[in-house]
């Protein structure tokens, strides 16, 4: 992670690679590493303030690290990523990408309780890849423990 801001966790949960299709073991359309990971929140990235009395808890996602859209980019592409909640604590939880003009999450933040999971569409629009960059390409979950044990709405203010 290249920031942190102390009463929220980050993880970056994807590196989204744009791939042409070039070998046969390539598959159109695929997620890389689909298997569940649990990411630790690391106790340093807390601190005792009004909004978040203890770290955040643990956060998992499916995949666990990547998101691969392959060609053609002609056309907007959906993937879904599944975000869980294994913690004990209600979580507040916002995306973040380095490309919102081309990279979109939906939902793009929401609130997970104990156990609570939820799928999150993330569409690349279509583009042309010799004329755009895409080795930043990044998204990012950043999580926090809800001020209120019983919030079913995200509020910004919470990042």
């Amino acid at each position: 992670m290249t920031f942190l801001h102390p009463n929220f966790v980050y993880k970056e949960v994807g590196l989204c690679t744009f791939s042409s299709l070039s070998s046969s073991n390539t598959s159109s359309n695929a997620l890389n590493d689909h298997t569940s990971s649990t990411h630790k929140a690391s106790p340093t990235t807390a601190t005792t303030t009004a909004m978040a009395q203890l770290p955040p808890e643990d956060v998992a996602t499916m995949p666990t690290q990547k998101v691969v859209f392959n060609a053609p980019f002609d056309n907007k592409a959906t993937y879904y990523m599944r975000v869980i909640n294994p913690g004990t604590k209600r979580i507040g939880y916002a995306f973040k990408t380095t490309k919102p003009e081309r990279i979109n999450m939906n939902p793009p933040n929401g609130v997970l309780g104990p156990s609570e999971s939820v799928n999150v569409a993330i569409s690349c629009d279509a583009f042309d890849p010799g004329s755009e960059d895409t080795k930043g390409d990044r998204v990012t979950v950043e999580w926090t423990n809800t001020p209120d044990a019983a919030a079913t709405a995200f509020k910004l203010e919470w990042f």
